[in-house]
């Protein structure tokens, strides 16, 4: 009944979900956060949100990949995704730190630059997901 469920649907799957809640949260969930909350109330909420955020994607990303390792023909794959969970751990770890330092100290310039180069890393990592999504659909 499930034969067609295989370990690349299933990758396939957790890649396409991993698209689609990137997509959400950067064009639907933050900006209607910033909508109906106060600025300064919205900002707070969101420092407390990105860690979780890039920490789930992180472990979003190995669960396709180690669905994909026993095949062993999605190495461009597997490492892309591997490659992604340990940005999003880095975007945790320093990034997002930074930011909140930067936005905290008042230093507006210092918080604007971190926040372009976390906009931009999403960004790329939304593309290189998306590119992985389309190669497993193929």
């Amino acid at each position: 009944m499930f034969d067609w469920f295989t370990l690349h649907v299933g990758a396939l799957v957790a890649t396409g979900t991993i698209f689609g809640g990137m997509a959400f949260f950067a064009f639907v969930f933050t900006p209607m956060v910033f909508r109906f909350c106060e600025r300064e109330d919205a900002a707070q909420f969101l420092r407390q949100v990105f860690p979780v955020y890039h920490r789930l994607l992180a472990v979003c990303c190995v669960v396709p990949a180690v669905l994909l390792m026993p095949g062993g023909t999605y190495s461009v794959e597997i490492g892309t995704l591997l490659g992604l969970a340990i940005l999003f751990l880095v975007a945790a770890r320093f990034l997002v730190p930074a930011a909140n330092k930067a936005r905290e100290a008042g230093d507006t310039a210092k918080f604007r630059a971190v926040h372009r180069i976390s906009v931009l890393l999403h960004m790329a990592q939304m593309i290189a997901v998306l590119v992985t999504f389309i190669r497993l659909g193929q």
